[in-house]
């Protein structure tokens, strides 16, 4: 049995069926639904116990770090040395794998090491920017056909959420992963001129790239009432991230054993968000 945590999250929704077509997986939510779901919730340790019963595998997917620390991560390793489990798959970030000092690559550092202290047998993932991040200028491109990005945003060799499922699969239920650390990447650098025009293309419409300095970013958001820490906290990784994010890992083809898929075909399953509209706007 293997459980994932944040099971229907952008990874976890992705990763359950893949697991679930010849292997039995239990999916954790704070809000079950769905057949397969359980009831669990990492900042309420006495949840743990039973949805770990059986379990010989975990994917550890935290939903942030806050003045606690990786507070959850120790929960769920107290309750899987318990339980007997035998392989952990943490979730982290690439910033940890260069050396990034902004407060979300810290607080998944953190993470890796409670799970690397555990005495369970460990995998680390860490994955770069996700495809999923154009999501937020959908509205911007569906009505005004312009992508506004903040001058800081890096050149990224962004990674489709599948390959990081795909990826998560495979170390979870095949050998030879013990005691690795892999960053997952996409399988080309693009500059946000380059993200816009690939856009364009797949929608038929040119799309106009427009730049903010971080301070208009910064009075947007907090003008909408999402300033604060959070903010800050992806302002900086998001400074940082150009040292390395632009840099392509072979993870994908060298641990599943297929090309990694590339912003187009993630752009063409959801190109509907870009010309009828939608999307989340995040800086």
């Amino acid at each position: 049995m293997i459980l994932v945590t944040g099971a229907t999250g952008t990874i976890g929704s992705e990763l359950v069926p893949l697991l679930a077509r010849r292997h039995a997986v239990r999916a954790m939510t704070r809000r079950p639904a769905r057949a397969g779901e359980v009831y669990g919730d990492l900042d309420r340790p006495e949840t743990l116990p039973a949805v770990l019963d059986g379990v010989g595998a975990v994917f550890v997917l935290v939903p942030g770090y806050d003045d606690r620390g990786p507070a959850q991560e120790l929960a769920l390793v107290a309750a899987a040395r318990d339980a007997g489990v035998r392989h952990l798959v943490k979730l982290s970030t690439s910033g940890v794998a260069f050396g990034a000092t902004d407060a979300i690559s810290a607080g998944h550092r953190a993470g890796e090491d409670v799970i690397r202290g555990s005495g369970i047998p460990w995998t680390v993932l860490r994955p770069g920017t996700f495809m999923t991040y154009l999501e937020q200028y959908a509205h911007g491109i569906a009505r005004e056909r312009t992508m506004t990005v903040t001058e800081t945003d890096p050149v990224s060799a962004m990674v489709h959420p599948l390959d990081v499922a795909a990826v998560a699969a495979t170390v979870l239920t095949r050998p030879g992963h013990l005691g690795r650390e892999y960053t997952i990447t996409g399988p080309e650098a693009l500059s946000p001129r380059r993200q816009a025009e690939i856009v364009g293309e797949v929608i038929g419409e040119p799309v106009r790239l427009a730049v903010r300095t971080v301070a208009e970013t910064r009075n947007v958001f907090e003008r909408r009432g999402w300033g604060g820490p959070r903010l800050e906290a992806l302002l900086e990784l998001k400074r940082q991230s150009g040292a390395w994010d632009h840099t392509v890992a072979d993870t994908v083809p060298r641990v599943v054993g297929r090309p990694a898929l590339t912003l187009r075909d993630w752009l063409e399953e959801h190109a509907e968000l870009f010309s009828g509209g939608g999307g989340t706007a995040r800086p």
